[in-house]
């Protein structure tokens, strides 16, 4: 079975000052997950992340991140705080593959920016309780409120 790159970014911010984290409602499968997309050829999976989280939403998040190593010429990767294997199952010509998943937590500081084509919602940790999720998307979303 095919497996594809992919990395997804759950990203958090300060709405009437309380945090929520956006999250979109996919459009093939219908659940709730964060925002992200395919590791194209040539991109690393923090370019890949920025640019879909740019494409998909118009966003600009900063990454999540502890900074362990600095050396010229050496650039350290943001290490996802997850690496999920997910089966997607089959949609329409589509046949059932896997998604080898780079999770990110990210902060936004201009969330009245967003622009989406999906449904999507900002969720505070209450609102969270209301909305069936997948079991990691809500596992992954009560952590980043940890991070907060």
């Amino acid at each position: 079975m095919k497996k594809h790159f992919t990395a997804t970014a759950y990203i958090a911010t300060k709405i009437d000052g309380k945090y929520k984290v956006l999250l979109h409602k996919h459009k093939k499968h219908g659940f709730w997950l964060g925002v992200g997309g395919h590791i194209e050829k040539g991109e690393n999976p923090t370019e890949a992340l920025l640019r879909e989280v740019k494409e998909e939403t118009d966003l600009e998040i900063t990454l999540i991140k502890d900074q362990l190593l600095k050396i010229e010429d050496v650039e350290e990767l943001v290490c996802p705080v997850a690496i999920l294997e997910e089966k997607l199952a089959p949609y329409k010509n589509e046949p059932a593959h896997y998604h080898i998943d780079l999770i990110y937590f990210a902060i936004c500081k201009n969330p009245q920016k967003i622009k989406m084509k999906e449904e999507f919602a900002w969720f505070s940790k209450k609102d969270l309780q209301k909305v069936n999720l997948e079991k990691e998307v809500n596992y992954l979303t009560r952590k980043l409120f940890n991070y907060v």
